[in-house]
């Protein structure tokens, strides 16, 4: 009988994984730390967490502002990671939980289970002390845009970026309600979420909001190829690093005010972004 205790209760610490306190180098001043969290009670929910580090993996700065990346519709979000780096080297946490499939429309609370893991900072982990719980927002692209919307509307979020997309229609009774800065962010040059539809969402969206249309980029330049884009006929005028480029300029621009002021969206820096239209409520 206390044989079969000592094995169960092996099993049980095996079960258990000390918390790494690094995590693995991706690029000079960023490293990425792989988890699993718990969502809806008993689901093992992987994220992937982008943070600013020093060479040794280790997080360079405590307290960071973050943001929840919600990917699009049958997209990896390794294809977003390289909006992670970026802003990891400007001082922010950026994590990527992922969802069956791909398809984060069917799993919207992963998104609020990768929050509550940045902002509780497991005690021992690279994450203790990571994250300032009162500066997080959620962002996504395509289909991760609507989920975007979805999880502001739920709350625990201080910001949100709703990129080449627009709110399901189910929550456009909701969407005014909405106690967030909130930045609609537009590809001029996309063949799939058009200007105009973007327009159309970012309509029923209060203040303090944003609106920026990027001049020439496109649907998949959000992501780490234009690829998908030229398969699929939409003309792509504009370089990837340059469309890349604007896209960040806008993001931080935007992150840096409404992180700071729940009344801000930055419209000064985000009328700096070349080449857009800008408009602001």
């Amino acid at each position: 009988m206390r044989r079969i205790l000592f094995v169960f209760a092996t099993l049980l610490v095996g079960c258990g994984r000390a918390p790494a306190d690094r995590g693995v180098v991706v690029t000079e001043g960023v490293a990425r730390l792989s988890l699993e969290v718990r969502g809806n009670g008993t689901d093992l929910i992987p994220v992937s967490v982008l943070f600013p580090a020093d060479s040794e993996g280790r997080p360079s700065s405590r307290n960071n502002p973050a943001v929840v990346y919600i990917q699009g519709g049958a997209v990896s979000p390794s294809r977003y990671e390289w909006q992670g780096v970026e802003l990891a080297k400007r001082g922010y946490v950026v994590a990527y939980p992922r969802h069956q499939l791909d398809l984060a429309f069917f799993a919207i609370d992963n998104g609020q289970a990768a929050r509550q893991a940045l902002s509780k900072g497991e005690p021992g982990s690279a994450l203790e002390g990571l994250v300032d719980g009162t500066r997080v927002a959620v962002a996504g692209h395509s289909l991760g845009g609507v989920v975007t919307m979805k999880l502001a509307l739920q709350g625990g979020f201080q910001a949100a970026v709703v990129q080449a997309s627009f709110q399901d229609t189910a929550d456009n009774a909701k969407v005014p309600g909405l106690t967030i800065p909130t930045l609609y962010l537009a590809g001029q040059g996309d063949c799939q979420a058009k200007e105009a539809q973007v327009r159309e969402g970012w309509a029923t969206v209060p203040a303090p909001s944003a609106l920026v249309v990027l001049e020439q980029v496109t649907h998949y330049q959000f992501t780490d190829s234009q690829a998908e884009d030229e398969k699929k006929g939409c003309p792509v005028p504009l370089d990837l690093s340059v469309a890349h480029e604007r896209v960040m300029q806008a993001m931080t621009a935007f992150l840096s005010a409404a992180l700071a002021s729940p009344a801000s969206v930055g419209e000064t820096a985000l009328r700096a972004v070349p080449s857009s239209i800008v408009e602001v409520r």
